[in-house]
């Protein structure tokens, strides 16, 4: 699965000699780099999702005020999951406009590069002005501002990380290759974006114990955190060189790479299962430290713990996660990691609330800890084995059309699956609602558990019906047929 074997590419417009090495067009420490720009982005949207939930619907006991107005409407919906709803709306929409003007770009900067350039420094510092709305907690005008921000950050995010994200599969041509770059990036940036999951619960414990209070806590972290993923995000703008790749820009118009795209029916498949999970596992990483709250009744620097416990087993899985591939191939492994994650969050279903010094806290604490490590294990599959699947698909288009269009199949991924993010925390946000978010009322909190995991195992099933021989052998098979005719009429 992983020939670390040196070999040499042509540039397609130079003829330069280049060095290859196992994660493709650049070397380990350019590698390392361009990987930093996924923890970078990971961290804006950390910052939106988790601190953006928890900073405008507040457990009790957090010292913050709740920012909106909690009523319900059209049965399930608040001004929080309308806000977050709209901006996924907006954002979805951006996706294949940005994937597709990518894919065509003859830009001299590059056409993944200068989207990269123009979406960095929004990205950056539009999370931080969330954190700051004008007028008093409850009213219009902070609905507004929330709307307003929340659609001005998502079509920035599209602008940079579907040409990111588009690079991968370009940077990296075979598939053992990608294994070994995203494995790289899971490796590398995997680790950072957990730990900035553990730092902002616990850097806002650290700035109350200093003496701020915790408004003024929560700011002061997002803004800290800010600019390291400004840093982050801008390292691969200094190794990503595109002159040097071979790449055909695509010559489609937008309806025609549209049609092509979704009709390409496994991909559709690939489509739909991401989907269902997209929408059952965004609610796990903001509930963490609402379980530490309602249910175990401690505070955040526990929920810091919490998150820490997920790390032995995301160990096991980043050492194993080569060799069960190799033992039982992509899709049936991502089955099994999804899987997994689905039967470790259903059981959070039967706890009831506990606080230090109960009866019953031993047993919910040793409960919660254990679920939280059996997930680990499922860790590295999710964060790897998606980006192969796709780069399958692409590699098949490729094969089909005879142009790079990755940044297209990334938009229109983004444009199915990014108002699901949407969906997924206006239906937390009803859940924490409409049931209740405290020791008292704490049915809203223990659903999240069975309604995510419930739609992981959903979508483990529909992951199952991808059809992943049929797409490396059609594609292996036009690739060799175009290698025979190329020999046969003498060009190279």
């Amino acid at each position: 699965m992983s020939d670390h074997r040196p070999a040499v590419v042509r540039n397609g417009a130079g003829g330069r000699a280049l060095s290859r090495y196992p994660t493709g067009h650049l070397n380990l420490r350019d590698s390392v780099l361009f990987i930093l720009g996924a923890p970078g982005w990971q961290i804006t949207a950390t910052i939106v999702v988790s601190i953006g939930i928890y900073f405008y619907l507040p457990p009790e006991g957090a010292g913050l005020e709740v920012q909106v107005s909690e009523e319900i409407f059209f049965g399930v919906l608040t001004a929080y999951g309308l806000a977050r709803l709209i901006g996924g709306v907006i954002d979805s929409l951006a996706d294949p406009l940005v994937g597709h003007y990518s894919d065509r770009s003859r830009s001299r900067f590059g056409r993944r590069k200068i989207f990269l350039v123009f979406g960095l420094v929004p990205m950056a510092v539009t999370p931080a002005l969330l954190f700051f709305p004008p007028g008093e907690p409850g009213t219009h005008g902070v609905f507004i501002y929330l709307t307003v921000l929340l659609s001005l950050y998502y079509v920035f995010f599209t602008v940079y990380v579907a040409p990111y994200n588009a690079l991968v599969p370009e940077l990296a041509n075979t598939e053992a290759e990608r294994v070994e770059l995203v494995r790289l990036r899971s490796a590398i940036g995997g680790p950072i974006a957990m730990a900035y999951g553990i730092l902002w619960l616990a850097g806002i414990k650290l700035f109350r114990e200093l003496g701020m209070d915790a408004n003024t806590a929560v700011q002061a972290v997002v803004v800290i955190s800010c600019i390291v993923s400004f840093v982050f995000c801008a390292c691969p703008l200094f190794v990503v060189r595109e002159r040097e790749m071979d790449y055909r820009p695509s010559s489609m118009n937008i309806n025609r790479a549209l049609a092509t795209t979704l009709n390409n029916g496994p991909f559709l498949t690939y489509l739909f299962a991401q989907v269902i999970f997209v929408l059952g596992i965004t609610m796990s990483g903001p509930a963490i430290p609402y379980f530490a709250r309602v249910i175990l009744g401690r505070d955040e620097g526990f929920a810091a713990i919490l998150s820490l416990t997920m790390l032995p087993g995301i160990l096991v899985g980043f050492v194993f996660i080569d060799k069960v591939v190799d033992a039982i191939g992509t899709k049936k492994t991502l089955v099994a990691s999804i899987l997994i994650l689905g039967l470790a969050h259903v059981p959070y279903g039967l706890l009831t609330p506990s606080a230090p010094g109960d009866a019953h806290d031993l047993f919910i604490l040793t409960a919660v800890l254990g679920l939280s490590a059996f997930k680990g294990l499922a860790i590295a599959g999710i964060m790897i084995l998606p980006t192969v699947i796709l780069g399958q698909l692409i590699d098949l288009d490729q094969a089909r059309t005879g142009t790079g269009r990755s940044a297209m199949y990334y938009g229109v991924q983004g444009l199915m699956t990014k108002w699901v993010y949407a969906a997924s925390a206006a239906l937390m946000s009803f859940l924490l609602s409409a049931y209740g978010r405290s020791a008292a009322e704490p049915l809203g909190v223990l659903l999240i558990g069975p309604v995510a995991g419930g739609l992981c195992l959903v979508s483990a099933g529909f992951y199952a019906l991808y059809p992943e021989k049929r797409v490396r052998a059609e594609a292996q098979k036009l690739l060799g047929a175009k290698s025979h005719d190329h020999c046969k009429t003498g060009k190279v």
